[in-house]
């Protein structure tokens, strides 16, 4: 009997241990579980916490190019016809006009008889540009337009004067994201020359840096020239004149010049002295007469060669450099 009772006891001791065991459990999770739920909290935790990210700054997508000299051709208002010119842009300049440079800007005048193709056909342009731009560190553009026989005048014929000042300069500072006067220069051979020696006066708010090469700043115009009919300019009812001549002379603009613009260009001229199309003499007038309003050109005259493109080549390069150091003394 004694033996039963106690059977009793133990089992209902075992039941009631099962029971609260039970309930300690549904009270208190496993710690594994309890882990899992802490993990989790700390992960919402850091991710609210985590800081924005900062916006990167926007990189260029286009990839590098090499120099190159193109041809292209805008419509005129003033010459009433397409007009066809050639640019130089130099080495990764897409991604430079993406990221928003301006380029300072040389045009580059042909002479007499030539037209667009000459300075960087006859002329090694490209290759100079590129030495510079590498040299210097300074990506500059050159624009090439065809002056046909103009002197870079307004003729009877054509307005040439008015193309360049209305309309090229406009579009291509537009067009190739260009530079304003303090980076932008004018230059050019023999009729090139005295063209970017007249516009230079005439336009006083134009140009910081003018680059004449064998410019033909004539006292007395050649017979040849005078009587050749492809040459409009300085010619009344299609018949040399003189006077005309005499009233394009790009030093009777000086004095008005002057007074417009309180910061004259800078000017490089260089001529040989062995030149039998332009006499050195008529150059010398030139640079005196600059002289003489209190403009001081860097002046080189060469004992070498004559008015011709195995000339040109070794002076352009001279005309190049000087207004690439233009250029970086006035940024």
């Amino acid at each position: 009997m004694k033996r039963n009772l106690w059977a009793v006891v133990i089992s209902a001791i075992v039941i009631i241990g099962v029971i609260l065991g039970g309930l300690v459990h549904s009270l208190n999770p496993p710690a594994k579980q309890t882990g899992q739920n802490h993990s989790k909290q700390e992960q919402t935790t850091k991710q609210s916490e985590k800081p924005k990210p900062v916006p990167r700054q926007k990189q260029a997508t286009v990839a590098p190019t090499p120099s190159r000299v193109l041809s292209r051709t805008m419509y005129s208002s003033q010459l009433h016809r397409n007009w066809r010119y050639r640019v130089y842009l130099p080495r990764n300049y897409d991604r430079l006009k993406q990221q928003g440079t301006h380029f300072p800007v040389i045009y580059m005048l042909h002479g007499l008889y030539g037209d667009e193709t000459n300075l960087t056909a006859q002329a090694h342009s490209k290759a100079y540009l590129d030495r510079l731009v590498a040299q210097k560190h300074l990506p500059v553009v050159a624009i090439f337009p065809d002056g046909g026989n103009s002197f870079y005048l307004n003729t009877t014929k054509e307005k040439m004067e008015s193309a360049i000042t209305n309309n090229l300069i406009p579009e291509t500072t537009k067009a190739y994201q260009l530079a304003g006067q303090n980076q932008r220069a004018i230059g050019g051979i023999s009729m090139g020359g005295y063209g970017a020696a007249r516009l230079t006066f005439r336009h006083p708010h134009l140009f910081s840096v003018a680059a004449l090469v064998s410019p033909a700043i004539w006292q007395k115009v050649p017979p040849t020239v005078q009587t050749n009919a492809q040459v409009d300019a300085f010619k009344v009812n299609g018949a040399f004149n003189q006077q005309a001549f005499e009233q394009a002379q790009p030093s009777r603009y000086l004095a008005n010049y002057l007074n417009q613009e309180k910061s004259p260009a800078h000017f490089y001229i260089e001529t040989t002295a062995l030149d039998t199309t332009v006499p050195i003499a008529d150059v010398n007038l030139f640079v005196k007469q600059l002289q003489q309003h209190q403009i001081k050109p860097t002046y080189q005259v060469d004992h070498f060669g004559n008015h011709n493109w195995p000339y040109w080549n070794r002076a352009l390069p001279n005309a190049y450099r000087y207004i690439f150091n233009q250029f970086k003394s006035q940024r």
